[in-house]
């Protein structure tokens, strides 16, 4: 098979994990999620290998069965097969929905308390400088 046959874009991951777009990038941003194999300027490109290795990963960190995943997996294609192509983006698997949400804000936690130190650290050092003072 050709090897991009194999990828699908940001839109069409979301679509396929199961989350919306914007929670994808949102994951991306934070650096969790599923990893991105090509990447153009703005565009990202997930292998379908990656994709099924991550929601395994969050049905396994649940402590849920692979035959139990197989089943909701199977439940959800089935529901995205029957809605046009449009609706498609506007539908979000609520179970993944909530996993990935712990994922973004175990993850997002970290990385926005270590803005809000270096922030701190900042705004202590410019505090006490005498230039500031005379403006």
């Amino acid at each position: 098979m050709f090897p991009l046959k194999r990828m699908l874009s940001m839109r069409e991951a979301a679509e396929y994990v199961g989350i919306t777009p914007r929670r994808l990038r949102s994951l991306r941003l934070v650096g969790a999620g599923p990893h991105a194999a090509m990447r153009h300027a703005r565009k990202a490109m997930f292998r379908i290998e990656d994709l099924d290795e991550y929601v395994d990963g969050l049905y396994r960190r649940a402590n849920i069965s692979h035959t139990e995943q197989a089943r909701q997996r199977t439940e959800w294609r089935g529901r995205l097969a029957a809605l046009p192509d449009d609706a498609r983006a506007r539908l979000s698997d609520s179970f993944m929905q909530i996993v990935t949400r712990d994922e973004l804000l175990e993850k997002g936690a970290n990385r926005g308390f270590r803005v809000l130190f270096l922030g701190g650290l900042c705004l202590i050092f410019l505090s006490h400088t005498p230039l500031i003072w005379r403006l």
